[in-house]
């Protein structure tokens, strides 16, 4: 579909697992203050992926989670709260942090093994993935 982006691979599991695809830093940032979260209209395949954002320009900075389940071939809008974004640094959980919704610096989809502190993602699997995403936009 045109206009469509979209993340697809045939993976094969070894230690970790963490296929993802990640913008350019977005200079200046985006501000969302106004917002309560971010919706995406994306097209899955059943697994469970995580929509990250990030605050900041640190490559391996505080990345900020959302994980959502998308179901075989069907166009979901997933809405996702800033509230609900888990702050991470490599699938850890990171404390007394909170996002800066005038600084979106970079968007992020990831198939991860895990979800966070250790926990398997329980929708994750070797093999082909396609995940494609129509839009992200703020939502009030």
């Amino acid at each position: 579909e045109e206009g469509v982006g979209v993340f697809a691979v045939n993976f094969i599991v070894r230690n970790g697992g963490l296929p993802g695809a990640r913008s350019r830093s977005i200079q200046p940032a985006l501000d969302f203050s106004r917002y309560a979260g971010l919706c995406l209209r994306v097209k899955g395949d059943g697994y469970r992926y995580k929509f990250i954002i990030r605050d900041d320009y640190d490559w391996n900075g505080v990345a900020w989670a959302f994980s959502f389940d998308t179901k075989p071939g069907e166009w979901l809008n997933v809405e996702a709260p800033f509230t609900a974004f888990v702050p991470t640094k490599f699938a850890r959980r990171v404390q007394n942090i909170t996002f800066k919704k005038g600084q979106l610096s970079a968007v992020q989809v990831t198939l991860s093994k895990f979800e966070y502190d250790g926990e398997l993602n329980p929708a994750f699997g070797a093999g082909a993935f396609r995940l494609e995403v129509d839009k992200i936009e703020g939502y009030l």
